[in-house]
């Protein structure tokens, strides 16, 4: 053990990064500490950054919604006095509702207390007559100026009351250009990302919290209750006959103050009652919660009365259904009102705002054909590049949900429809080299797909029109044999079901040159044919012209509308959104025989055609042939 001082500790980590007279090694820590931290930063950094852009249009929304708010209320409220009235009335910068406020209080206030001119004649007067009558020895005693009436005391109140409740709306609006410029001050100070995200949530979430917006729906609320006080003065003052000594001009004001309380009430009951009325007012948000509080008890006591008579007068037979038409009535009204106070309450539980959203979308098919077919109607019109994008972005599957095929005995989309298909189909199109090859399909197949659910309607509208524009030998011929199996698909379907509504008219030349062309049969045979083996030839051509030449099995959507179109060539009820049209013996039965005669038949492709049909639906081995077909 030797004396002296020991020798110090060698220096800690964190000792060696922060001592700046350290050895290289504890430097070369440093430099690394340094650099993982700002690469920490950094990538902290982004997260922040992400969030701020993600929120800046919100923010400039939500501050812009503000300003206009403001200025819309502060241009109709705000007044200078210090302008001349007839300044105040033709700036909009002074405001007009208080400039008119005030013109009329400053004239009518008067009124409320004596007037000196009146004093003075009445002065006049008394003294006159006193001086007639003083060798009479009698003195008339001054008569006292009556005071002011009721009603004009009440109009006064009321207008005041207007002009206060309208600078009190001034005040709030310029509270909220006020808060709208300071929000946005603050969240430009320079900081740090993550410290402007956390003022902006901050100030965000106070602005929820305390509702700041509910305070343009207050501002406004106090406007129109200004408007409307100053009517009722208005009304009132012209209702007084010492003020107004021309009945007819009484009559016209208060004629005309009383529609506009009419409309008033009207667009402020509306969205009450109905979620899809566009227009609406301030008071409609204070009259949603106890007119649907009174229509839900309303609903629920004519509930309760309904199922205390369908207690006592519904007597179900003993299978369990209801025979009689006035208890089916009562069943009915029961129901309808069960579903009156739940959608009622419904309606109290979600609020004003909500409930108009959930109403918007819980219209979901209507509306979105309405929005597509205008789509269609607009784009037709314009860029077809754009309108092959919009169409291809259509989901196959969701074609008969989004397009509208026929209505009224119309087909609303017609020209749009042939507009696109000729814009996507080869030798019609214009060339270009901002043509894409997949979105051109896409849209081509959602244009195929609707056009196949036209041809497949009961009753096609304008059969020949669409026969020859939708069906034409030049645009159908390139779609037979093209290397997408979907378009070939489709096609051939297209052509199988208007060719099966052709066959049924009397033929012309033309009609009997398409068929000739889709069939692949002569026009004599087909002119001379009876009407079964004018089908007969159309489905062989169908069957033959789509499975001999394709590889494996079709694709499942393909597969669809295959069979759905064969259901159809043999005179099947299709049944919708399934893919058992063939689960009936009698439609095993009219397929079996038709797939017999193609076995026999020697013609190209019909043997191909067969086992692929077999392999397709398997009921085909199974099942014996018909002695003779039952159709």
């Amino acid at each position: 053990m030797t004396d002296g001082p020991s020798p110090p500790n060698p220096p800690t980590t964190e000792e060696g990064a922060h001592n700046d007279g350290g050895a290289f090694s504890n430097g070369g820590y440093c430099v690394t500490a340094l650099t993982l931290t700002t690469v920490h930063k950094d990538s902290e950094n982004t997260i922040w950054n992400m969030y701020l852009d993600e929120v800046k249009e919100e923010d400039k929304w939500m501050t812009n919604a503000w300003n206009e708010d403001a200025n819309g209320i502060l241009v109709f409220v705000s007044l200078n006095l210090l302008v001349p009235l007839f300044i105040s009335i033709t700036s909009s910068k002074t405001g007009l509702l208080s400039a008119t406020i005030g013109a009329f209080i400053i004239e009518f206030y008067k009124r409320l207390s004596p007037d000196s001119g009146a004093q003075t004649v009445a002065l006049l007067e008394n003294i006159s007559q006193q001086l007639a009558n003083f060798p009479n020895g009698t003195i008339s005693t001054t008569a006292n100026q009556p005071p002011p009436s009721a009603t004009m005391v009440l109009v006064n109140a009321m207008w005041l009351i207007s002009l206060v409740l309208s600078l009190t709306s001034a005040l709030i609006a310029t509270l909220l250009q006020q808060l709208a410029r300071r929000v946005a001050e603050t969240l430009r100070v320079p900081n740090e990302p993550r410290n402007r995200a956390r003022i902006r949530s901050f100030l965000f979430l106070g602005t929820e919290f305390y509702q700041m917006r509910s305070l343009v729906k207050i501002a406004l609320t106090l406007l129109h209750l200004s408007v409307y006080l100053f009517f009722a003065g208005l009304g009132m003052t012209f209702l007084n006959s010492t003020i107004t000594t021309n009945k007819m001009v009484a009559i016209a004001v208060n004629v005309s103050i009383g529609l506009s309380y009419l409309a008033y009430i009207v667009l402020s009951f509306l969205p009450c009652h109905d979620v899809r009325f566009p227009f609406r007012t301030p008071m409609s948000y204070i009259l949603w919660y106890p007119w649907h509080t009174f229509l839900f008890f309303a609903a629920r006591c004519l509930h309760w009365l309904l199922k205390q008579l369908h207690g006592c007068f519904v007597k179900p037979s003993p299978s369990g259904d209801i025979t009689s038409p006035g208890q089916r009535r009562l069943v009915d009204w029961l129901n309808s009102c069960e579903n009156a106070f739940k959608k009622h309450w419904e309606y109290l539980m979600d609020g004003f705002r909500k409930s108009v959203i959930k109403g918007a979308t819980s219209l979901q098919e209507n509306w979105d054909r309405k929005i597509v077919a205008w789509m269609f109607n607009v784009l037709a019109m314009g860029d077809k590049s754009k309108f092959r994008k919009f169409a291809a972005s259509i989901p196959r599957l969701r074609v008969s949900d989004l397009i509208p095929f026929i209505e009224s005995g119309t087909i609303p989309l017609q020209e749009p429809l042939l507009a696109l298909l000729r814009s996507c189909a080869a030798g019609t199109r214009t060339p270009g080299p901002d043509i894409d090859e997949d979105v051109l399909k896409r849209s081509l197949l959602v244009c195929l797909e609707a056009i196949r659910h036209i041809a497949k309607a009961p009753s096609v509208p304008n059969l020949n029109f669409v026969r020859a524009s939708f069906a034409s030998i030049g645009l159908m011929r390139p779609l037979w044999n093209d290397s997408d199996t979907s378009i070939r698909v489709t096609s051939r379907c297209i052509c199988a079901l208007l060719a099966k509504k052709v066959l049924g008219e009397a033929l012309d030349q033309l009609q009997l040159y398409w068929l000739q062309e889709v069939t692949g049969e002569a026009s004599n045979h087909i002119y001379r044919a009876d009407p079964v083996t004018r089908d007969r030839m159309n489905l062989k051509s169908f069957v033959n012209g789509i499975l001999p030449d394709h590889v494996g099995n079709l694709p499942t959507e393909d597969a669809t509308s295959f069979k759905e179109t064969l259901a159809l060539l043999l005179n099947i009820d299709i049944i919708t959104d399934s893919d058992a049209h063939f689960d009936t013996t009698t439609s095993q039965n009219r397929l079996s025989v038709e797939v017999q005669r193609m076995q026999d038949d020697d013609s190209p492709g019909s043997h191909e055609a067969v086992d692929k049909l077999r392999s397709m639906f398997p009921f085909l081995f199974e099942i014996p042939t018909p002695a003779a077909p039952p159709w």
